[in-house]
């Protein structure tokens, strides 16, 4: 009966690689922040930002279309 043929040191080592999969790419803290939905006061910040920023752009484009001292009335 023949001898079993012992297998090699190098071909039961394997190297790991060093890429991590997608699963693991991302941080637990990464992950929590993402699915956290935003609060009341971060949506209202938000909106009153928002009017702010248009009521400025606004008054932008109206003195840019009408400089302030000039007036149709008079």
């Amino acid at each position: 009966m023949a001898r079993k043929k012992r297998k090699l040191v190098a071909a039961r080592k394997r190297k790991k690689s060093k890429v991590p999969s997608k699963k693991n790419k991302r941080s637990v803290e990464a992950r929590k922040k993402t699915q956290r939905s935003r609060s009341v006061g971060e949506k209202l910040k938000s909106a009153y930002q928002t009017v702010v920023d248009s009521i400025k752009d606004t008054d932008k484009l109206r003195n840019k279309l009408e400089p302030p001292a000039t007036s149709e009335t008079e």
